[in-house]
């Protein structure tokens, strides 16, 4: 096979690619709004039809939401599959006015083309897909076994696809999986990822009296739910950012010497950070650093908290219940049902006897780690440092890609890679999203090279 052949073939098509990725992202593919279901419709027929033209048998999935695409291509058997995951849906567009051209036509500012979805994820996905075709429109085959799935649900949390992987585990089985829904660290520092936090999510509300009462009357005498609630919470972390709970550190699994000696190597800018987002200083984990806290250490935080009087001017009351959200992002080991547990025997042992409470329990996502060995990643890695100018990092990041647990859980994979190349500084989920031409066409090169390396690593053994 000829890669000088292929790659030369991206170059001399970079118009028809770009055409056609403008395409994909002149549909409206917002999930969070049922007048978008014809387009979200739409968007999965042309995906299939896009993979049945570069060699796949493709159909799409029915749900109870949006249609799943799903194309597979497993013409060598007892060779290893590799799966490919992106989602065709985007965020909505709201604020409408702060967008400099329209969210749906595509328009080029120096390296850049501006519209919804072009880095979350129709940018990242499609660089793999215009990869496939180039190949195959070069060669007329592929060099592996490969199953396609694009969903159609992912800004919404994915709500029907669990559904349909638990029932339909066969038909998704694969060895490895490979989730284009990353990204780099940062402009010019790819990076390949391979853990995530996981997340348990709780809301706690604090009774009082039966009604709210008036402060002048009462106040000093009759319990605050308010004043309960933040006695509570400021008892489950400390001022050194270690959380409180007894037992909760207790399954941590602490972080590799590799995995910190690589993480304080990073351009990681304190300063201009701070600057960025508008703060006068971290407050890290006691003996860790900002970005380690941000990423591979457990956390606590109120995501939301309200009660009483919140309007204009003064209302003397004393408020009848104060309700908080609160979230613990936790690290490989932990499990949302063990921190549950934990959380609820230590607030038994901290709530005030004259105030009810009640814990609603969320949904939660377990952590997710997988070996950075395998041959998915030092595949990638080579291939990319061709193109990218050097090796993408390694890293855990600090949220949750659900469905990668989602493919952990039932179809329990040799090897979970998640990638992209898209920025931090590209505006997803905001007005004048973004998504750079030139770290597109390097993820195009650097997916074919990948493509023939990572098949040949597997037939080396």
């Amino acid at each position: 096979m000829n890669k000088t052949s292929i790659h030369q073939a991206i170059e001399t098509n970079r118009q028809f690619i770009l055409d056609h990725f403008f395409e994909l992202l002149r549909l409206p593919t917002i999930s969070a709004s049922p007048d978008y279901r014809e387009d979200l419709n739409r968007a999965a027929h042309w995906l299939v039809k896009y993979c049945q033209n570069i060699g796949f048998q493709a159909q799409t999935l029915t749900t109870s939401g949006a249609p799943v695409v799903f194309a597979e291509h497993c013409p060598y058997p007892n060779q290893p599959i590799l799966l490919i995951y992106g989602h065709y849906d985007v965020q909505p567009v709201d604020p409408l006015a702060e967008w400099q051209t329209s969210p749906f036509e595509p328009t080029i500012r120096g390296d850049m083309v501006y519209a919804r979805g072009a880095s979350d994820d129709k940018g990242q996905f499609f660089s793999f897909l215009k990869a496939l075709e180039t190949i195959y429109s070069q060669t007329g085959s592929l060099p592996g076994n490969y199953k396609i799935v694009i969903e159609g649900e992912e800004e919404i949390g994915s709500a029907h696809f669990e559904e349909l992987l638990s029932s339909q585990k066969e038909l998704f089985q694969a060895d490895s999986i490979l989730i284009m829904d990353a990204g780099q660290f940062s402009r010019g520092i790819p990076a390949l990822v391979y853990g995530l936090r996981g997340l348990a999510y709780f809301e706690i509300t604090c009774t009082g009296a039966a009604f709210d009462l008036h402060s002048g009357q009462f106040g000093g005498g009759v319990p605050n739910p308010a004043i309960s609630l933040i006695r509570i919470i400021n008892q489950l972390k400390n001022s050194q950012g270690q959380i409180t709970i007894p037992g909760f550190y207790q399954d941590v699994q602490e972080p590799e010497p590799w995995e910190r000696e690589q993480m304080a190597q990073l351009p990681f800018q304190e300063e201009n950070l701070k600057k960025e987002l508008g703060i006068r200083a971290f407050q890290q984990e006691l003996n860790y650093t900002p970005l380690e806290s941000m990423t591979i250490r457990p956390t606590f935080d109120i995501c939301g908290i309200w009660g009483g009087y919140t309007g204009p001017g003064s209302k003397t009351i004393i408020p009848a219940r104060c309700s908080a959200k609160i979230s613990f992002r936790l690290v490989p080991n932990q499990t949302p049902a063990k921190v549950t547990s934990l959380l609820l025997d230590y607030l038994k042992s901290i709530v005030p006897p004259d105030i009810d409470y009640r814990v609603d329990i969320l949904p939660g996502i377990e952590p997710l780690i997988t070996d950075p060995h395998q041959p998915i990643f030092t595949s990638f890695s080579q291939t990319i440092e061709t193109y990218f100018g050097r090796p993408p990092i390694l890293i855990r990041m600090g949220g949750s890609i659900g469905v990668a647990n989602l493919f952990k859980r039932y179809l329990a994979p040799k090897s979970i890679c998640m990638n992209g190349w898209g920025c931090p500084d590209d505006g997803i989920h905001a007005p004048n999203e973004h998504f750079s031409i030139t770290d597109f066409f390097r993820g195009i090169h650097s997916t074919v090279d990948f493509l023939l390396e990572f098949q040949d690593a597997i037939n080396r053994g």
